[in-house]
């Protein structure tokens, strides 16, 4: 099997990283077992070190996509679809070659979402207790570039926060 190098861990972090693999599919890409991937993690403590620092690093893009994601569906957004059409080459032998008929672009706005405003405004996910908590909706900022949104927005937290009160 591999033997322990720096290059070699170095290698390991970075695709734990990136999120793509299963340690499984690390250690036959690196060329190690499984075993001899968790004895290095137990007997080396920069190693386990580097790899804490790994998934923590993955996690916090994926938290970082995560809160984009959730902006977009408060915000609304564009959202750009292309349609390509091709037909045989009049102009060729080959019947097989093809040539773009028509290309189409479209550009459609995605509105807000309301289950994705409620969500934000009464708290959304306690990571902690991996549980929904509600908070209250004054202490959740959230900044829109839009006047009809804002005012919704605005709406919505006003009867968000007169049915607590009711409670």
């Amino acid at each position: 099997m591999g033997k322990f190098t720096r290059s070699l861990a170095d290698k390991i972090a970075t695709l734990i990283e990136e999120d793509n693999y299963t340690i499984t599919e690390i250690c036959r890409i690196v060329g190690i077992s499984r075993k001899m991937f968790y004895q290095w993690k137990a007997t080396k403590p920069n190693f386990a070190e580097e790899l804490q620092e790994a998934v923590e690093a993955r996690e916090e893009k994926l938290k970082q996509k995560a809160r984009q994601s959730m902006r977009q569906k408060v915000e609304g957004y564009k959202q750009i679809e292309t349609k390509t059409t091709y037909a045989a080459s009049k102009d060729s032998d080959d019947p097989y070659t093809l040539v773009v008929k028509e290309y189409v672009v479209k550009e459609k706005y995605c509105v807000p979402e309301t289950s994705a405003i409620v969500y934000s405004l009464s708290g959304g996910y306690n990571e902690s207790k991996g549980e929904k908590q509600p908070q209250p909706a004054s202490s959740l900022v959230i900044t829109v570039d839009s006047e009809k949104t804002k005012r919704d927005m605005e709406r919505l937290q006003q009867k968000l926060s007169g049915k607590r009160s009711l409670c």
